[in-house]
């Protein structure tokens, strides 16, 4: 048989040895948590509510329910919980916004799917068989389903401390005044309101959640642990919100992530379901398993963007940008969910993008509604940035009769002038950016020509430049983000030359262990699989504040993985010198041993790691072993950057869209491993177009969902796109150990404009007003056919001085 040389962790996942937390269940998942000794693991079906808004008064099994099933389940109303000391924390505080919303102990119901009680038993089907038996008593109230009607003079009060409905308002950039006044003194205002619609993660694995409680805490004192499971991106995170609705030391928790089916944003926290369920087996004693059904995995978690954006650019006579702003209004949802406004505060910080603006102001609002909370999506805030600064930009060059790539190049940031001061207040690193523009112009104008098949075809771009690698900690606590921006890597080399590292991020389809075991292999001079990531465990991870989000598992995590690779380089270089009677300097590390260039000798990586842990005659200042462990917090955020071209052709009389090119000129600095950067790009592409043409997460007046099955929540299939070429360049950061600067989401972020203009391009080749009044995302099949039908007039406007 052939050696495997792909990816590390493909062989399990191919071949259905992959532990997922379904697998905690059966006997082959070795590594999941096992029940209590004679007992079984018990299923927990959420009760949830069935109205959008209402008091919750009670939920209990009927008194009519037959015996068998009462003998057979339990059902814990909130009032069960209501001894649970805390509120769930919310980690980034922007303006005057609330810190933290509560699980239980607010009855007020303010989406369809809250959860309003828990119901035990040993299995699926008589958890079913009791779902008809389950009385939940609600006193309704008007909902609230989309922002105008939140912002209405006589809307119902969701929260009390929030009488007009508005969860919080920030500004970005410049005073408005000093905008309005850039505005008033350009040559061309050109003007667009464009909807963003709302989109759901839909991981291939929904959440899930197993606890149990064990004996003895972690310092022997007899205490109680309460130990977890969970399909996560952050288990730390899982951990810190368990600590504080629990009320519980966190020495006294243990949260562990197996293989982990898909993330997105949705699972960069714990929701108040699996809050529920872990206290429920704290409360009760009993070993519970909850895992979402598709169903409440598109209707009932975390939902994103799901706004609305008033943007203006002013223009000189040259076509020189002098002006941007932005009025921006997200639909926050019932409550905020653990980044509270940080997506549109990240969409306003992004918006510039990579141009010379001129004065830039914004301001943004988070409304609350009757609807499902709004979180973090894969782009967290930057694609919304993307799409709105591209389209208006294609706007405008159609208004002023000029080629929106010539346009755009007019505009960019030269690299002689990074570092880059962006008028919303942060610091561009490096990048040419105009060099990937006219890459990618120059590739699309090799594109065969289409065929003359009655179809209207457009090219679209989107040139973005992407925050990445988030952090440091101190500008975290500066823009009000409670939690650090550092990460953490442990790497052993142990007595047989094998080595294991342990950092605080998850893979959910990222693959870190070949990326990082790229990195210790390369910094090691070994074969890449004697390297072994462990999953992680908060017993044993390093701690992680973020885990795995913000594109900064390689840029932060992997920086301090480059950076405790050294270390131990340097330390069996030394080991080797003094062995081979040589000079340090005159070590390479290669091929599984530490060689004297020219000839000199060689000895094992095993030979030395051997003696390390032995202890024998070591170099004057190393201890004994082969331990590294570096904490690295990044002295700045790095910015990768692309741009992305696409041609699609649109169908006249139905309004279908097909993606026929599709090409990419990216850069996220060091790549460490081209096949994990080119899959990333391809999955976040797919993400994006998706939700430029298809995804959309919708509901009635009364705020029913009405898209909660894959029947009607459509998601991009093996057809969607076709073949995508990526041309890569290499722009180290200046901040990064290695160079790394991120790439997990810029696929998501250029696709979706890129898509967008696209469409627009070539509706305007039927009637060049059409392009104007698709403002509506996605574009789905009717938006488009509906604004090739609709009057010539314009939406948005233009002002000539």
């Amino acid at each position: 048989m052939t050696a495997w040389t792909g990816r590390l962790e493909d062989p399990p996942l191919l071949t259905g040895e992959a532990s997922y937390l379904a697998d905690a269940l059966t006997a082959r998942a070795s590594s999941g948590p096992g029940p209590p000794a004679g007992r079984a693991w018990e299923r927990v079906r959420v009760v949830r509510s069935e109205i959008a808004h209402g008091t919750w008064r009670a939920t209990r099994l009927s008194a009519d329910a037959p015996a068998a099933i009462a003998d057979a389940v339990t059902v814990l109303g909130l009032d069960a919980f209501a001894a649970l000391p805390r509120r769930v924390p919310i980690v980034w505080h922007l303006g005057d916004q609330t810190h933290d919303h509560s699980v239980v102990a607010d009855p007020h119901v303010r989406y369809v799917g809250q959860p309003v009680g828990l119901v035990i038993g040993p299995d699926d089907a008589t958890l079913a068989d009791a779902a008809d038996w389950v009385e939940v008593t609600i006193d309704p109230l008007p909902p609230i389903a989309a922002v105008d009607a939140a912002l209405a003079p006589d809307a119902p009060v969701l929260h009390d401390d929030r009488p007009d409905n508005v969860l919080c308002t920030f500004f970005a950039g410049a005073d408005l005044d000093e905008v309005e006044a850039a505005l008033a003194g350009a040559d061309h205002v050109v003007e667009a309101t464009l909807d963003i619609g709302r989109l759901a993660g839909a991981p291939m694995e929904g959440r899930g959640l197993a606890a149990r409680v064990t004996g003895g805490g972690l310092l022997d004192d007899g205490a109680t642990r309460l130990e977890v499971v969970t399909s996560t991106q952050a288990p730390h995170a899982v951990r810190d919100a368990l600590a504080e609705v629990l009320g519980r030391p966190r020495r006294d928790l243990r949260v562990r992530a197996l293989d982990v089916g898909g993330g997105f944003g949705v699972k960069d926290h714990p929701h108040d379901d699996e809050l529920l369920v872990a206290a429920a087996a704290l409360l009760t004693g009993r070993a519970l398993v909850w895992t979402e059904d598709r169903n409440e995995s598109l209707s009932v978690t975390t939902q994103a963007r799901d706004e609305r954006h008033r943007v203006r650019l002013g223009l000189d006579a040259d076509g020189r940008f002098v002006a941007l702003a932005l009025d921006s209004v997200r639909n926050g949802g019932a409550h905020f969910a653990i980044f509270g406004g940080g997506p549109l505060f990240a969409c306003l910080g992004m918006a510039p993008g990579p141009y010379d603006v001129g004065v830039y102001g914004a301001r943004g609002r988070v409304v609350a509604t009757t609807t499902v909370p709004t979180a973090a999506y894969r782009g967290f805030g930057q694609t919304q940035a993307a799409y709105v600064r591209e389209r208006i930009i294609d706007l405008a060059a159609a208004e002023l009769g000029v080629d929106p790539v010539e346009l755009r190049l007019r505009n960019m940031i030269p690299p002689d002038a990074q570092p880059w001061a962006s008028p919303a207040g942060l610091v561009y690193d490096n990048g040419d950016y105009a060099a990937g523009l006219r890459a990618a112009r120059d590739m699309a104008a090799t594109w065969p020509a289409a065929p003359d098949d009655g179809k209207l075809r457009g090219v679209g771009y989107c040139s973005y430049v992407q925050m990445a690698g988030v952090g440091p900690s101190t500008v975290n606590a500066l823009i009000g983000l409670s939690i650090g921006g550092y990460e953490t890597a442990k790497v052993r080399i142990d007595p047989d030359g094998l080595v294991e590292l342990d950092l605080g991020t998850v893979p959910q389809g990222q693959g870190h262990a070949t990326s990082f075991a790229r990195i210790v292999a390369d910094g090691l001079g070994i074969d890449r699989r004697r390297v072994r990531l462990r999953r992680p465990d908060t017993d044993r991870s390093p701690y992680s504040p973020y885990g795995t989000a913000a594109s900064r598992s390689m840029a932060v995590g992997g920086a301090a993985l480059v950076r405790a690779t050294d270390d131990l380089a340097g330390r069996l270089r030394r080991l080797a010198a003094d062995e081979l009677e040589a000079a340090e300097v005159d070590i390479d590390l290669v091929g599984g041993e530490a060689r004297v260039r020219g000839g000199g000798g060689a000895v094992s990586i095993e030979r030395l790691a051997e003696r390390a842990w032995r202890g024998r005659a070591l170099p004057a200042g190393d201890p004994p072993g082969l331990d590294s462990e570096v904490v690295h917090d990044p002295e700045s955020c790095t910015f990768s950057f692309g741009t992305h071209v696409c041609r699609v052709a649109v169908d006249p009389d139905t309004g279908v869209t097909t993606i026929e090119r599709y090409h990419v000129v990216q850069d996220c600095g060091t790549v460490i491993e081209p096949v994990i950067v080119e899959g990333q790009t391809h999955g976040a592409i797919a993400q994006g177009a998706g939700a430029a043409l298809v995804e959309e997460v919708r509901f009635d007046a009364d705020a029913n969902p009405l898209t909660a099955s894959f029947a009607s929540y459509l998601v991009p299939d093996a057809g969607f796109l076709p073949p995508v070429t990526i041309e890569q360049t290499v722009t180290p950061s200046p901040f990064t150990p290695g160079g790394m600067k991120g790439i997990g989401e810029g696929g998501t972020n250029g696709a979706f404009a890129a898509v967008c203009n696209a469409v627009a391009a070539a509706a305007a080749t039927a009637d060049p007003g059409a392009a104007a009044r698709l403002t509506d995302a996605p574009l789905s099949p009717e938006r488009v056919w509906k604004a090739l039908r609709q009057s010539r007039t314009p939406q948005n406007s233009t002002t000539r001085r």
